[in-house]
């Protein structure tokens, strides 16, 4: 089910060149959903991560390292392995990847979330691997700020007629 791409890390820095400063484009792509940041020290196999973190996984959120056990048992049962071997592979070849598996506690539906990470050199130390994670697939639809007839092109039937009104 869950899959990993191995690709060279590219830097993306084209915002910069139109104007638009590195927070911004942070504070844009975390304006609507959850977009939970995360640290593993691998020496210490210590977790450390955002409370949007937390919360795609249904998790309390802590200051402190989080329970990889709790974390882990979100984790769908299939998958859990493959992510284990993902964080062991972007450690030893010290790549960026991406994945996509699935979480949810028993008796729920499982939601797809993607994890971005990549190797970071911390020295005197064995690294870290650091990331981003979100719903790959979010619940939510619809614009935000927008009323219901904004969403419909004009001349289409909206949220209120229908084709037969005139």
């Amino acid at each position: 089910m869950p899959f990993w791409v191995e690709q060279e890390h590219r830097d993306n820095e084209q915002h910069q060149g139109i104007g638009i400063k590195d927070a911004e484009v942070l504070q844009l792509v975390t304006a609507f959903q959850l977009f939970g940041s995360w640290r593993l020290d691998l020496d210490s196999g210590h977790l450390f991560a955002s409370s949007d973190f937390s919360d795609l996984f249904s998790l309390e959120h802590t200051d402190g390292p989080m329970n990889l056990a709790a974390v882990s048992a979100q984790i769908h049962p299939d998958d859990l392995g493959f992510i284990m071997s993902t964080f062991e592979r972007a450690s030893v070849d010290k790549r960026t990847y991406h994945s996509i598996f699935r979480v949810g506690a028993e008796g729920e539906t499982y939601r797809f979330l993607r994890s971005v990470g990549m190797f970071r050199n911390k020295p005197g130390t064995s690294g870290e691997v650091v990331g981003i994670t979100y719903e790959f697939f979010p619940r939510r639809s619809g614009t935000a700020f927008m009323s219901a007839d904004e969403r419909w092109p004009l001349g289409s039937p909206g949220p209120h007629q229908t084709d037969s009104e005139d």
